[in-house]
């Protein structure tokens, strides 16, 4: 899965002739190159003699995805004692030194070596070698689709290999998506799509993608969280871990929200040694950003100022703005009070052209 905002690639080569291969590989693609120090020019990555199974594998813990130009029996000597779970090992792409083909070898669709597969063999005009069933099957896969909104799903893995094995099959799947989100996905390849809820077909298996709780799941279902939703918070000081937990469950009964669909959560500086706010972002596995009273100004400016917040913290709403200052984007929901703690939402902009 990757590692960073901007995916990080490594590529790397053996062979003259796959150094220079190598190096265009890193241009087109934006990565990084590693060399044999005897092929390398000034200002590359290099390793020395007997150092190659050193360096692959530290780029496979360090880089999200690994493209190789060799033979791809060499990478999978390298590789194996370092394979561990589809969620988090890199993509592993290989390049025969023509650049005939491009191999995606390891985690296609988690990883995203399909998608850079497809992606490379295009822009060298090579044949892609993609063998994922739902692939050759030209169908989508749940793990690819959940990937389009960062969505989270239970069971990951008994999951996906339920429903990409139904999907490749060609086996009836239903999907129900909410409207906030259908302009994400172009192609629903292999999926029998519902206008509602209540057209889903009994004992058929159905994929539910929302960020809300507001229907009922069935045993034969999924539900695909868009992880697209940022909390800001404002609060007094000293709040306990109890009462911030307390407030987030009764905003999300009151939004009848997913709490997974929440990414990021958002304050002024002058809170963040709250501890209560800091227990909450460990509690979702998320990050927390703190902002200046100056930095949080035109957002405040879109919403009800407050003069007793101002003067305590330099700026008349800190919940609301925080959450527009996560996002670029106007809350969704309006300011939430309780026990002195508020809270407000908004949502990052998706389209239909994120494929990572």
């Amino acid at each position: 899965m990757p590692k960073s905002e901007r995916p990080q690639l490594g590529v790397i080569a053996l062979t003259k002739q796959g150094s220079r291969l190598a190096r265009r590989i890193a241009d087109l693609m934006q990565g990084t190159v590693y060399l044999p120090e005897r092929f390398a020019v000034a200002n590359e990555q290099t390793f020395g003699k007997g150092q190659f199974t050193k360096t692959c594998q530290r780029l496979f813990h360090e880089m999200d995805g690994v493209i190789c130009v060799m033979a791809t029996g060499i990478v999978v000597r390298t590789i194996a004692p370092l394979i561990e779970d589809k969620t988090v090992d890199p993509a592993v792409l290989v390049v025969d030194e023509r650049a005939n083909h491009v191999i995606s070898l390891l985690s296609g669709h988690v990883g995203g070596a399909n998608a850079w597969t497809t992606q490379l063999a295009e822009l060298l005009e090579s044949d892609p070698v993609i063998t994922t069933a739902t692939d050759t099957e030209h169908v989508q896969a749940l793990d690819t689709l959940a990937q389009r909104v960062d969505g989270w799903y239970p069971d990951f893995k008994m999951n996906t290999k339920k429903y990409n094995s139904l999907l490749a099959a060609g086996e009836p799947v239903e999907i129900w998506i909410d409207p906030d989100f259908i302009s994400v996905f172009p192609d629903l390849s292999g999926f029998r799509q519902l206008e509602t809820l209540t057209d889903a077909t009994p004992d058929v298996p159905l994929v539910v993608v929302s960020d809300k709780v507001n229907f009922d799941k069935s045993a034969n279902s999924v539900q695909v969280v868009p992880r697209v939703n940022a909390l800001g918070i404002g609060c007094r000081k000293d709040v306990t871990y109890a009462m911030m937990q307390t407030v987030f469950t009764q905003f999300c009964i009151e939004h009848q929200l997913a709490w997974q669909s929440i990414y990021a959560l958002g304050s002024i500086d002058k809170k963040q040694h709250e501890g209560a706010i800091h227990y909450l972002a460990d509690t979702l596995n998320v990050p927390v950003t703190f902002y200046t009273a100056e930095a949080l100004q035109p957002a405040s400016q879109h919403y009800p100022q407050s003069a007793f917040v101002e003067k305590t913290v330099g700026v008349g709403n800190v919940a609301s703005a925080s959450a527009e200052t996560l996002t670029g984007q106007p809350a969704v929901t309006d300011r939430f009070a309780l026990d002195e703690i508020t809270m407000t939402m908004s949502r990052k902009l998706l389209n239909s052209d994120e494929t990572r």
